[in-house]
């Protein structure tokens, strides 16, 4: 097997330390396994897009010597390496697994689930969408697409059971299925979600170990609902600790960390 790794930032701003030290784990290793080392933009959350960024980022991987095998600028076998310009690859998936009964049509409003999210903080609760549309008649869901109703398509978790996997760092994860609520995968303006195009990507691109940061470790089980509902090999993972400030804050972007 030949090794294949990946950095895939979002173009939201500068270079953040914890993610120049999670490219410089997946350049190590991919040069160590005699590897490729890929670099993906991530840029499908159009709202944080900032102009500049992705060269930005191009800047700081050169500077630091971390010089990629396949990406953007320079391609390679799987391209494009830009999220938004692979935008029609998602939806056939994303149907596949409609059609498999591992995802289904959701036609709720955001005002609607505003309200449920509402009713959930009064009672004290975590909100977690409900499958309400999960249980809509064929007849009646095919009706509100021939009619043109808005939509996204959510992945149908499981509520029993419990979902295990092992991280090469901590060990082997579990997590109760009834934690796991049912993530966007396709939104309203027909654009994968982070998560899932995340998924689609590091299979296309034949990406062997996704090193990331621990952030992720509870997000993972619902990546491999993802490969196994599509009948593919799930990748070594390699959780990263988190970098931190200091003792009791992680070095955060968003709080304004250098």
């Amino acid at each position: 097997m030949t090794v294949r790794t990946r950095f895939a930032p979002s173009p939201t701003g500068f270079m953040h330390l914890g993610g120049v030290r999670t490219a410089l784990y997946n350049y190590l290793y991919a040069r160590k396994m005699g590897g490729q080392f890929i670099l993906r933009i991530e840029d499908t959350d159009q709202a944080r897009f900032v102009e500049g960024a992705t060269e930005v980022i191009y800047d700081t991987l050169k500077a630091c010597g971390l010089n990629w095998d396949e990406g953007p600028d320079n391609g390679g076998p799987c391209g494009p390496y830009v999220q938004s310009e692979r935008k029609d690859l998602y939806l056939p998936y994303a149907r596949q697994l409609v059609e498999s009964g591992h995802a289904y049509y959701c036609f709720c409003t955001e005002e609607e689930l505003a309200g449920r999210r509402q009713d959930a903080e009064k009672r004290g609760e975590t909100f977690k969408y409900d499958k309400h549309c999960l249980h809509l008649r064929p007849e009646e869901v095919q009706a509100r697409l021939d009619r043109g109703d808005p939509y996204v398509i959510r992945l149908n978790a499981p509520t029993e059971g419990v979902s295990t996997y092992v991280d090469e760092v901590y060990g082997e994860m579990s997590f109760p299925n009834d934690t796991l609520d049912d993530m966007v995968l396709i939104k309203a303006d027909g654009l994968p979600t982070y998560n899932f195009a995340n998924v689609i990507d590091d299979h296309l691109m034949g990406i062997t170990h996704v090193m990331r940061g621990a952030e992720y470790l509870s997000s993972t089980p619902k990546y491999n609902l993802l490969y196994d509902a599509l009948g593919w090999e799930r990748p070594v993972y390699v959780h990263l600790p988190t970098v931190m400030r200091d003792s009791q804050h992680k070095l955060s972007k968003r709080d304004g960390d250098a």
